[in-house]
Parts: C-alpha cells; structure tokens; sequence
C-alpha cells in the first residue's frame, strides 16, 4: 500500500456529525477580534503563526480528548460526577470497520454560563510511525454553553473515524489544543488508542450517516 493512498483513506473517514448538544448560539463570538488582533501581532513579529499559543496564557479549565462508540457514551461521559470523568469514556482498543467517536471536550470552564464563548480545537492525529495523518487548526468550535452542563463543554463538530483494513495497525496519537479566545488562554490534551488486527489488502467504501450519531 502506498503511503499516499493510506493518507487519503483515513482522512476519508474523519467527518463533521451534528452538533453534541443543541441550542447554541448562532451570533458571531466575542473573540474574533482578539484571535485576528494576535494573528496580526504574529504575522508582524514574523512568526507567521506558527506557535500556536503565543500571546495565550495557561488556563485554569482542563482539555480533554474522549474515545467512545456511542454518541451515548459521549453525553454519558458529560454528566457524570467529576470524580468518575479520569477512568471513564477512553476506549484503548479499536477495531476495524466500526464507528468511534472522539469528542474534544473542555471541564472546569469557570465563566459564567451566560457569557459567550469562542472555543476551537486544533488537532492533529500522528500514525504508529509519527507521521501527521490530520493537522487542523480550527477542526471545532463551541460559541455557546449548554444549560444542562454548563462547565463541561463539548466542542462542535465531533470527530469520528472509521477505521478499515488498509489501515496499519498499531498506537495512533491524537492530540489536542483548545484556544478560549475570549479569554486569551488555552489547554492541551493528548490521548493514545491501538488499532488491533491485521491490516488486509482489500478495501471497503466509506459511507457517513448524514444524522450522526444514533
């Protein structure tokens, strides 16, 4: 299999599903102007860009990557006590030709619910061998607290991957940094999953639910 086509057959299977929660705020964020304020600064600086949390200070909320297969797992996961959250909704084994799910999710938010956000996730996913199969910058944002679970937020659109038998087995990386930029402040996350199997050499068509997650 050649490198080139393993790519394309991945990133085939990453996709946009539905929003998580539903109700959020559809008004343009807060903090568009401060993010195009610090790009500018970076741009003039001449660093294009390319630090990421440059002119951003550590946050005091927590970044957290989710594996599961259910989207009920997922809201599982979001309201159960914060005690349960470290050992729970982190699938380590996945296996070949099933849906999972890898939401980014932020705890500890301690702003007011009723203020507006400008979240975004950057991702990137690594292979067995640390080769960037996914490096997006602005993969998913959330303007826009749910009321049920206002400290513990779900990013807009989740991610999910399918995985199938062209695709080499071994620990994937996926990591993550989520920018608050309202509050010019960010966190990071890493996580690591095995795909299990043998890898074939026959592929399969990749389809996507256009309803998400049932």
């Amino acid at each position: 299999m050649k490198p080139t086509r393993h790519v394309g057959l991945l990133l085939l299977v990453i996709v946009f599903i539905i929003p998580f929660f539903s109700g959020q705020e559809s008004s343009p964020p807060l903090g568009d102007l401060a993010r195009q304020e610090r790009e500018h600064k970076q741009s003039q600086a001449g660093n294009s860009g390319q630090d990421e949390t440059s002119g951003l200070s550590e946050g005091s909320f927590k970044a957290n990557i989710l594996i599961t297969d259910s989207h009920a797992a997922i809201e599982k996961w979001v309201l159960m006590p914060a005690a349960e959250k470290a050992s729970a909704g982190r699938i380590r084994q996945l296996i070949r030709d099933k849906k999972f799910y890898l939401p980014f999710v932020v705890t500890e938010y301690d702003w007011p619910a009723p203020e507006r956000m400008n979240l975004t996730a950057h991702v990137r996913l690594l292979s067995p061998e640390g080769r960037v199969l996914l490096d997006n910058p602005t993969f998913s944002r959330t303007i826009g607290a749910d009321p049920r679970s206002p400290h513990v937020i779900v990013l807009n659109p989740v991610m999910d991957i399918t995985f199938d038998s062209t695709d080499q087995p071994g620990t994937y990386t996926i990591r993550v940094t989520v920018t608050d930029h309202v509050h010019s402040a960010y966190a990071k996350a890493e996580e690591r999953f095995e795909l299990v199997g043998k890898a074939g050499t026959e592929t399969k068509k990749i389809t996507t639910d256009p309803n998400g997650p049932q």
